[in-house]
């Protein structure tokens, strides 16, 4: 059976997000990612990332670009306050990270880092 007709690829589909998980390759984007459906290809970008893309309908390519244009984002995702920030790479940059919060930075395999604060 196919993955997208299987019971447990459409539960994938709806629930995947609320673990961390996208869909790299949906349907609908493919103009945009330039690679076609692949409905198997589950990526892990973690909390708050997959529920930001999930609520903006987004893929990756487009979440990044949000990501460069708004710079900072604050979101709640199940009652808790994560923010995201977005620094561009270059030769004298400084990246603030908190004293008393845990946080992840990661760079966006483009042109930048991201740096998640968690609550």
């Amino acid at each position: 059976m196919e993955m997208n007709k299987a019971p447990e690829g459409k539960w994938l589909k709806k629930n995947a997000w609320k673990y961390g998980f996208i869909l790299r390759y949906p349907e609908d984007k493919t103009a945009i990612t330039g690679i076609q459906y692949e409905p198997w290809h589950y990526r892990y970008i973690g909390m708050p990332h997959s529920a930001i893309m999930q609520e903006h309908h987004f893929v990756l390519e487009q979440y990044l670009d949000y990501l460069r244009k708004e710079r900072v984002i604050s979101v709640r995702v199940d009652g808790k306050k994560y923010e995201v920030s977005y620094y561009p790479v270059s030769k004298k940059m400084t990246i603030k990270v908190p004293t008393n919060r845990q946080y992840d930075i990661s760079g966006n395999n483009r042109d930048g880092i991201i740096v998640t604060v968690y609550p």
